[in-house]
């Protein structure tokens, strides 16, 4: 595997919020123009890092509010 020397990191801050009322941001990585990858971040969580792709599931089990 080589390394993507070159990934620009994008943060944004999402519209949705924990149900303590903090924040909720979410990294895109680009390479090339393409998006490699991503996560979201939730503050004061464990583990703190989830796939983007458990958004819907989180709000389900009432981690994140809409």
């Amino acid at each position: 595997m080589k390394p993507y020397n070159e990934a620009e990191i994008t943060t944004y801050m999402l519209k949705e919020t924990q149900k303590t009322g903090k924040k909720i941001s979410a990294s895109i990585y680009e390479y090339n123009g393409h998006i490699i990858g991503g996560n979201g971040q939730l503050e004061e969580w464990l583990p703190g890092v989830f796939s983007l792709k458990d958004k819907e599931r989180l709000i389900s089990e009432g981690t994140i509010s809409k």
